[in-house]
């Protein structure tokens, strides 16, 4: 038997509402699916690292399905999305609801299921209700049944040992706490409602992640994608205001994914005229202290002969983000995304810059020569990185356009292209 030298792939479907996303929080350790008691909250799949006893393995977690009525036009883009979660899957994960009998939908996923030579377990969930029953799921024609409650963690001991013998069987050893070898950036994707952040996520990971659809804040939840190179993470569309719980709640997930982003991509509808919530979007990466790429995505929409006009319209509009790259891609056509990956790696180089000491010194003491410190300097040094953090210890601090001579004299000796420059003052003490 061959040794698999990977985590395994085990994938949790189900019709909406029946408790994936409880179940997915519950193993990552951590909640980030958003739950709520609204069917069909989690619209992509979502791909984090489980862990159970000594095992780690990839879990993910798939758009909840309705029937196709309901969804509408997202029905078959949420369907796909799932098959090709299950192409990839060691294990699968059939979650239904024992509150309920077996809905038109649990036998239209069985039906699925069986197109592939998977190993399926067959879970039913919410064992801690009073109205529970189990019996009825064996007419989905599995050969077990495991009653459950993800939100109390019943039953789930039993699930896993039986899932982890199959692995092993399989080829898959336990891995206890799972750590990536290499340091790969973090790539937050932002941006307001339908500027194509998710066909941009789609088009940078070369498959589709994320549910493109012309519908407004069709992405909820934020999705985390890891390649051979990078992490990304496409984000909930920022608004003006919220319609509901959940889109308040994507906008907390989003704002916490930006948070621990290294590289921000500030999608732009390259077609139309910069908008308050775009320069709110570009304004997000200075002031978290985030290296940033401004991504004029739709490109394909744009006359070559008007591009150079276009672009110049950006600038000019976002002129206060004038240290970071500007760059026409098309997600639809795959126009620059090479080179969008090649700039990524670029910016991550130059926020992760350290300066020698006495080459910061030899910069600086050049650009005080032609511009007079307008206080007294007692100490200059480098304190930090992601982002380049630089401390001034002084008799009182600069005021602002004195603290912007400084940056720029960094970055025309540096570059600093796409990175922030944070600047830290400290008063001497007497």
């Amino acid at each position: 038997m061959e040794i698999k030298k990977r985590l395994p792939r085990i994938v949790i479907v189900g019709r909406a509402n029946v408790g994936k996303s409880t179940l997915f929080n519950k193993l990552i350790e951590k909640p980030f699916s958003i739950v709520k008691n609204q069917p069909a909250i989690t619209r992509d799949r979502i791909t984090k690292i489980g862990y159970w006893l000594d095992w780690s393995f990839y879990l993910t977690d798939t758009g909840g399905l309705l029937d196709k009525k309901e969804m509408e036009v997202l029905y078959d883009k949420v369907l796909e999305s799932i098959k090709k979660a299950i192409e990839k899957a060691d294990v699968i994960i059939f979650l239904t609801d024992g509150t309920t009998e077996p809905m038109p939908m649990d036998y239209e996923i069985a039906n699925v299921l069986r197109n592939y030579n998977k190993k399926v377990f067959l879970v039913v969930n919410k064992c801690d209700r009073k109205d529970f029953s189990y019996l009825e799921y064996y007419k989905l024609g599995f050969d077990k049944v495991y009653p459950i409650s993800a939100e109390h963690k019943i039953g789930l001991n039993e699930l896993f040992e039986d899932i982890f013998d199959y692995l092993k069987n399989e080829g898959f050893e336990p891995v206890k706490r799972y750590k990536k070898l290499k340091d790969k950036p973090r790539v937050g994707i932002i941006g307001k409602v339908n500027v194509g952040k998710s066909s941009l996520l789609n088009a940078l990971v070369g498959e589709e992640i994320a549910i493109v659809s012309d519908i407004p804040g069709t992405t909820r939840d934020s999705i985390d994608v890891e390649t051979k190179e990078f992490i990304f993470v496409d984000t909930a569309g920022l608004k003006r205001e919220f319609k509901d719980d959940i889109e308040y709640y994507s906008y907390v997930r989003t704002s916490r994914s930006i948070h621990y982003s290294e590289v921000l991509l500030a999608v732009l509808d390259a077609s139309q005229k910069v908008t308050r919530i775009d320069k709110k979007v570009v304004g997000i990466a200075q002031k978290e202290y985030k290296a940033l790429i401004v991504v004029l995505n739709k490109c394909d929409l744009i006359k070559k002969k008007d591009r150079k006009k276009v672009f110049n319209y950006f600038k000019k509009e976002l002129e206060f983000a004038d240290w970071a790259p500007f760059l026409f891609v098309s997600a639809k056509t795959g126009e620059n995304i090479d080179i969008l990956k090649q700039t990524i790696k670029e910016v991550y180089k130059q926020y992760n810059k350290q300066l020698r000491k006495d080459e910061l010194l030899d910069t600086l003491s050049q650009a005080f020569e032609l511009n007079k410190p307008p206080s007294r300097i007692y100490e200059i040094k480098q304190v930090g990185h992601k982002p380049p953090t630089f401390k001034f210890v002084l008799d009182k601090e600069f005021e602002s356009h004195y603290v912007k001579y400084i940056e720029s004299a960094l970055r025309k000796k540096f570059g600093f292209y796409g990175s922030p420059i944070k600047i830290m003052m400290e008063r001497k003490k007497l």
